[in-house]
Formats: structure tokens, sequence, C-alpha cells
């Protein structure tokens, strides 16, 4: 099967992240508790990515389990980010005195721990097949924190402007945006990670006339 070029890949994976969190912000405005959703937001977001990935061709047992584990991780992630909320909601209201409200702290902040535990499940994944395993879970990791914080900080930004005029069901578009800034560091450092591992998608090798003598 025909790899898609870095231009897809990158496209789609950004697509695969804003449903997911259309999907997520849908949930947690139309009737579903918001710890359940919070629980579930791996696996809806994982599965997303394991489209993608399997469009790409990535088959085997490591591919299979990537919605698992990244519904497993988001779950430590959420019980982390639980512990850490205090910490979190003082730290926020403190940088609050700097501008931008004290909701858009406190998302920058802990978005990036929520996201931490997933992060790692995938970079354990990503890097299974190559020596390079440490490196390739430390840009994943890097990767997707950095993504989480942007995610968290345009979310509470684009809510704060938009979540009181939105009808319950679309208020999952401001979910969708955030998903969508993550999808683009995620995707930026995934293009990277698999021309490391020899997995650059590419498109098919030109043939060449070898030149007569």
């Amino acid at each position: 099967m025909q790899q898609p070029g870095k231009t897809n890949l990158l496209l789609a994976w950004i697509i695969a992240n804003s449903i997911g969190g259309f999907l997520i912000g849908f949930l947690e405005n139309n009737g579903a508790q918001f710890m359940v959703t919070l629980f579930l937001s791996g696996a809806v977001v994982g599965s997303l990515q394991w489209v993608v990935l399997r469009w790409m061709g990535k088959r085997g047992l490591p591919w299979v389990i990537w919605p698992i584990a990244s519904g497993l991780g988001w779950i430590l992630s959420t019980l982390l980010s639980i512990v850490t909320l205090s910490t979190t909601t003082i730290a926020g209201s403190l940088m609050a005195q700097f501008g931008l409200g004290e909701a858009f702290w406190i998302n920058l902040i802990l978005r990036p721990i929520e996201i931490s535990c997933m992060a790692a499940a995938q970079g354990i994944i990503l890097g299974y097949s190559t020596h390079l395993k440490a490196r390739i879970l430390g840009i994943w990791i890097l990767a997707s924190c950095l993504g989480g914080a942007l995610h968290g900080a345009v979310s509470a930004l684009l809510c704060d402007a938009f979540c009181p005029v939105l009808p319950s069901a679309l208020v999952g578009i401001v979910h969708s945006m955030g998903w969508a800034v993550y999808g683009i560091i995620t995707g930026f450092a995934l293009v990277q990670i698999l021309s490391v591992t020899g997995g650059e998608p590419s498109a098919p090798p030109v043939e060449t006339v070898p030149l007569e003598e």
C-alpha cells in the first residue's frame, strides 16, 4: 500500500485530532458527566489517531493497542492532574496578574499534565522497533506537552469569547480548535519521528534509466 506524503499525513493528523476534540466537547456539554468525559478523552483521540496510523500502513500489535494505550495513559494523566490541581490553581491565580485571565493560565499549565502519560505511552509505541527509543520518547513527550499547553491556552481564549453564545451542540467547535493546535505540533513531530525510524511517508521512487555507454 502506498503511504501518504508528508503534507497529507500532517493534514490527516490535524483533522483526526480536531474531530476527536469536537466529540470530546460535545460529550462534555451534552449530557455526559465531566469526569467521565475526561477519562474517555484519551481513548476518543487515540482511536482517531490510530485511523491515521492505520491509513499509513502501520500494522501489528503495538499499533493496534494505540487507542488502549492512549486511553489508559490519559486516565493516569487525569489522576495526576487531580493530585496537582490545587497547585495548578494557585499558580494560575498568580499568573493571572499578568493578564489574559485565570482560566487561560490554569489551562496552559494543566493541559500538559493531562496529556503527559498518554504521550509517554504513545512514545513507547512509536519507538518500539528502533534503537532510538529514548530519543523518540523524549521528542514525542516534549511535542505532546507543548501541544497540550497551546491547546489549553487556545481553548481557554476561544471559550471565553464564544462559549457563552454558542449552543451546547456546537461548543465542541472550541475544543476542536484546541485539539487542532495540538495536532499541528504533534503532527510535525510525527513526521520527523517517522523519518528517523525509516517510516517517513514519501512518494514512490522515480525510476531512472541507465545511461548508455
